[in-house]
């Protein structure tokens, strides 16, 4: 069995898979692959977030790993699990807002058929990659996805806020590595700049990807300017847990 976890330094989820791995002494039956070294090769494998697990070759865990079950199966156990219609769409937001790249796109573009399209992320964040029935269930969740569209955005706006202002700070954070005022903040990021910064984030490579929304354009500016506005009203809070977040990375790669 070929086991290949693609893993990135600054990923939390990721230093505590390899550190529940290294304790249970199945380190050596993975390859760790970093996405910072290895673009390019994580693009060809369809990894949107990380960590994200192939086992030989297919795509069963992306972003959320369920640490015990992946345990089992790298012991050669075998592993199944029941697909909940109810849960379908829960499981799939729940792994757009874990990857920012996702969650940026799917903000500004609101276009959930792309992402229908990525067969292998869907599968590995519903569930369904470890489930018989699976294409059953991909096409409940493919229609129900389209006809709730709005509802569904609706609802999970709060999440995509906190992600996608998190990550604006966070980016912050590794560019300046210290904390700007708000009102410094206001003047070099203004309005138009967190937009096009936020249209380019969304899991583009080149123009692969790349959608550029004209700054005319209302119905979208508009929507950029309440995340925007979240993130510069929050941005205090935001700082600190981001600080707090990424110092404890640096001192779990330190132990590593």
């Amino acid at each position: 069995m070929q086991v290949e976890i693609f893993t990135h330094k600054n990923c939390t989820e990721c230093n505590l898979l390899v550190e529940y791995l290294e304790q249970r002494g199945l380190l050596g039956k993975v390859k760790l692959i970093d996405t910072e070294a290895y673009p390019f090769l994580a693009l060809e494998k369809g990894v949107i977030s990380t960590p994200s697990v192939f086992v030989d070759g297919k795509m069963v865990y992306a972003g959320k790993v369920d640490f015990a079950e992946f345990e089992e199966l790298l012991k050669g156990n075998g592993v199944e699990r029941k697909f909940n219609r109810d849960e379908l769409v829960t499981r799939f937001m729940e792994g757009i807002v874990d990857s920012f790249a996702a969650t940026a796109w799917l903000y500004v573009n609101r276009d959930f058929d792309s992402f229908m399209e990525q067969k292998d992320f869907v599968f590995a964040v519903t569930g369904l990659a470890l489930s018989e029935g699976g294409d059953e269930g991909y096409q409940y969740l493919r229609n129900v996805l389209l006809k709730d569209r709005d509802k569904i955005l609706q609802e999970w706006e709060p999440k995509m806020f906190r992600n996608i202002s998190s990550n604006f700070v966070r980016e912050i954070y590794w560019l300046y590595q210290r904390k700007l005022p708000r009102d410094e903040i206001f003047s070099r990021y203004p309005l138009e700049v967190f937009a096009h910064w936020l249209m380019i984030r969304g899991g583009v490579v080149g123009r692969v990807g790349l959608r550029i929304h004209p700054l005319s354009e209302v119905e979208t500016m508009t929507r950029i300017a309440r995340v925007y506005g979240y993130t510069m009203e929050n941005y205090d809070s935001i700082w600190e847990r981001v600080e707090k977040e990424q110092k404890s990375l640096e001192k779990m790669r330190t132990i590593q």
